[in-house]
């Protein structure tokens, strides 16, 4: 190869990574200014991990181009991966308390899909996971009474549903007694607060389904973010101040670049200046933990492949600690892979 040639590749593959880099930063910088503010940028935040995958080949061409200044401008894209996903593919370093007398709680939060018509895989996948307490979504009267038949011995403690306002809608299931709240008719579908007893502990839990995405006009997609944060913030606000332990899970059509997951990371109770939510996947699963779809298929004609994002989550509050959080066996129906996560409670 010819010194001119060598000069002309060299300076090619140097722009193509500083063209990359420029690309990452003005990114990262768009979603710490605006957020979920412009609907584009809304919609790229939730497939964030994506814009990582030509690192690889911005590293080559780094390479190729033999050039210091290259290998500098790489460093960004490569420090910002690492600190937006550095702790997700890092194992857990969460301890298990073994030997401690401290009651545990496994709870689930699972998407079962109101098309489906056969409780029998999902009844399977629960009992795989084994489960204290399931929060579903989607659930219908009909898988509800088969569910009854399979698993409802295992689960006696379960909230009504309400057939008459809701086609499909959330739900708690518990081994532990539990005492439903109250809420707004508009949202009964969508909601579920409850208090369990837990070996004479009085734990908080609430089941959300956050508003779907319909369609990705410009409309939809800013309707369906301003109402889910509009949601959860309606949420937090009515268990501010609630002495309890929390958790708070469900599907929350966003994924942890979203400003509903910023929220509920951020969010402090105030009966304690110490009491924040976690992420139990976060804290003590082991990788990126995605969801949705459950496998590959096509969403408004477009071919996609499976768990391409995280939107179901599991937090609780810092009175606990996840021990163990892993990504639940996919019952071949749901469009949703469910979440687990073994949770130590203080002691009573």
């Amino acid at each position: 190869m010819t010194k001119s040639k060598s000069n002309w590749l060299g300076k090619l593959t140097s722009a193509l990574v500083l063209l990359y880099t420029v690309a990452i930063i003005g990114w990262a910088i768009a979603h710490k200014l605006v957020g979920d503010g412009f609907w584009l940028l809304a919609l790229a935040n939730g497939f964030t991990i994506y814009l990582f995958a030509p690192l690889p080949l911005a590293a080559l061409l780094a390479a190729l181009s033999r050039r210091r200044a290259t290998w500098v401008a790489l460093l960004a894209p490569v420090l910002l991966f690492f600190n937006l996903f550095g702790a997700d593919l890092t194992p857990s370093s969460s301890i298990a308390h073994a030997g401690t007398k401290n009651p545990t709680l496994t709870v689930m939060t699972y998407n079962v899909l109101y098309t489906n018509t056969d409780a029998a895989p999902i009844a399977a996948s629960v009992t795989a996971a084994g489960p204290d307490l399931i929060a579903f979504q989607e659930l219908t009267p009909l898988l509800a009474r088969q569910l009854e038949r399979e698993i409802g011995a295992r689960y006696p403690y379960r909230t009504p549903l309400h057939p008459a306002a809701c086609h499909a809608e959330v739900a708690v299931w518990s081994r532990y007694p539990l005492q439903v709240e109250s809420v707004d008719e508009e949202i009964v579908c969508r909601v579920r607060p409850v208090v369990v007893e837990v070996e004479n502990l009085r734990a908080r839990v609430v089941n959300v389904h956050a508003w779907s995405y319909t369609s990705l006009d410009r409309e939809s997609v800013e309707r369906g973010f301003h109402w889910r944060q509009e949601q959860i913030e309606w949420v937090l606000n009515t268990v501010e101040g609630k002495p309890e332990p929390l958790i708070l899970l469900g599907d929350l059509n966003s994924t942890p670049m979203h400003e509903v997951y910023h929220t509920l990371s951020t969010f402090e109770n105030g009966h304690s200046d110490s009491a924040h939510l976690e992420d139990s996947f976060r804290e003590a699963g082991w990788g990126l933990g995605h969801t949705f779809p459950a496998t590959g298929g096509r969403a408004w004609g477009i071919p996609h492949p499976g768990r391409l994002v995280r939107i179901d989550h599991i937090f609780h509050s810092d009175d606990w600690q996840a021990e163990a959080a892993w990504v639940g066996e996919w019952d071949g129906q749901s469009d949703h892979r469910a979440i687990v996560a073994r949770l130590r409670l203080p002691s009573p």
